[in-house]
């Protein structure tokens, strides 16, 4: 929006500075209140950017391996020919020596559609995960000695219940689990009272 009302201001500034405006090629004097906003942005990009310190969270693959399981991932996604096959296999073939939670978490991000959808369908809600948690799992991810450790006998009976294996994501059929999701309480339709 504030763009759009400093638009005008820009172009009369930008004009101004084409048609020799000003003596010396310095920049134009504000014409309005919006063009001195748009002269200080324009002076800010002929500067550095500030220096800003970024953190990154330790990551852990035990406990990734651990929220794989807790948090339903393992529902859809295979692990170690452990899981659903609807996601793509996280399985590795390799010992990481590092892992990239940020990229980790944009594979995540082209995903979330798909995912977050399915999570709706299957289990009525979607998982809530913070960024300690994405790092984790991106460890884990890539973590060979970690993955070996998960094993069927490690997700109990019920979430096994749960594993889905159609691979939902090659396709993009979601039909039959848009029909099954429609009969979730919460997801399309009330509780009836006194259920």
């Amino acid at each position: 929006m504030m763009v759009t009302r400093a638009l005008p201001g820009l172009l009369a500034v930008l004009m101004a500075s084409a048609c020799g405006g000003e003596k010396g090629g310095t920049a134009p004097a504000a014409l309005s209140t919006e063009g001195a906003v748009i002269d200080e942005g324009l002076a800010a990009l002929g500067e550095p950017p500030t220096s800003l310190a970024v953190t990154s969270p330790s990551v852990n693959a035990r406990r990734g391996r651990i929220l794989f399981i807790t948090k339903g991932c393992v529902i859809c996604h295979q692990v170690n020919g452990v899981g659903g096959k609807a996601a793509p296999d996280l399985s590795t073939d390799r010992r990481a020596h590092t892992v990239n939670p940020l990229e980790f978490s944009a594979r995540m991000w082209r995903g979330a559609p798909a995912m977050t959808a399915l999570q709706a369908i299957e289990l009525g809600y979607v998982i809530d995960l913070d960024a300690q948690d994405i790092a984790d799992l991106a460890a884990f991810a890539g973590s060979l000695d970690e993955q070996q450790l998960l094993t069927l006998s490690s997700v109990g009976v019920e979430m096994r219940s749960w594993f889905l294996d159609e691979p939902h994501w090659r396709s993009g059929d979601w039909t039959e689990y848009l029909k099954r999701g429609d009969a979730i309480p919460g997801v399309g339709e009330e509780t009836p009272e006194g259920d």
